[in-house]
């Protein structure tokens, strides 16, 4: 993904779903500053897919999210506060669950 190492893609990684059981759809803001949204089922290295803004890549992981039908308390993107918007701005690092 273009990090130097583990540490800094960590720091830009933000959990954005929960796959039941036991699996979750992350979204990364890349060194160029778009976005890869991936999911850690199965062994990795994982796939992901790159877009080139927050706003394609948040709207892309809610679609995702609907056509799987999953229970609404599953959604829970990481550096907002509860009331924020995820679609319009970027999640904060400074809000991340550490």
């Amino acid at each position: 993904m273009g990090f130097q190492d583990w540490k800094a893609a960590y720091d830009n990684t933000f959990f954005i779903f929960r796959i039941p059981e036991d699996a979750q759809w992350n979204a990364t803001e890349l060194p160029n500053k778009s976005w890869a949204v991936w999911n850690d089922v199965g062994q990795p290295p994982y796939s992901f897919r790159v877009f080139t803004t927050w706003e394609e890549a948040i709207f892309f992981l809610r679609n995702l999210f609907e056509q799987e039908n999953y229970e609404e308390h599953y959604w829970e993107p990481e550096g907002y506060e509860p009331e924020e918007n995820v679609f319009i701005k970027p999640p904060d690092k400074n809000k991340k669950d550490d």
